[in-house]
């Protein structure tokens, strides 16, 4: 049985719910460098995101995307939303390790999502002209 169109988002939404599901007690953090490890991962997922923000941003205002319509681009807006950059804590306990991987996850999604909206803008373009 082939997986619809439908069904083929649910798979990545389970395999990141999946990553971010993990509990942190497993990774409990403390001692000395603990304070550290924490700040450098609050950092890193600022950093990620910003960089995340550019990337959909960017890549928003490419002429044959925005001849597509913003409404075409809702999966990069949802990258941004999604991001635990800036909406998860490193303070949980593990030391931001599950922000790192989430936010690393992210920021690796975001440039190959946006390169699917622009190969399938090129498709629809193609495909008018040919029309």
């Amino acid at each position: 049985m082939r997986p619809t169109n439908f069904v083929r988002p649910l798979y990545l939404l389970g395999i990141v719910t999946a990553v971010l599901a993990v509990d942190g007690r497993a990774f409990a953090c403390s001692g000395p460098g603990a304070m550290e490890a924490i700040l450098h991962a609050e950092r890193l997922g600022w950093i990620l995101w910003g960089v995340t923000v550019l990337v959909a941003v960017g890549s928003a205002f490419v002429p044959r995307l925005r001849a597509a319509g913003f409404r075409k681009q809702w999966p990069l807006l949802l990258l941004l939303v999604l991001h635990p950059g800036w909406w998860m804590s490193a303070r949980s306990g593990d030391c931001g390790r599950t922000l790192q991987a989430g936010s690393v996850l992210v920021a690796a999604l975001t440039p190959l999502v946006a390169g699917v909206l622009l190969w399938r803008s090129g498709r629809a373009a193609r495909a008018a002209r040919e029309a």
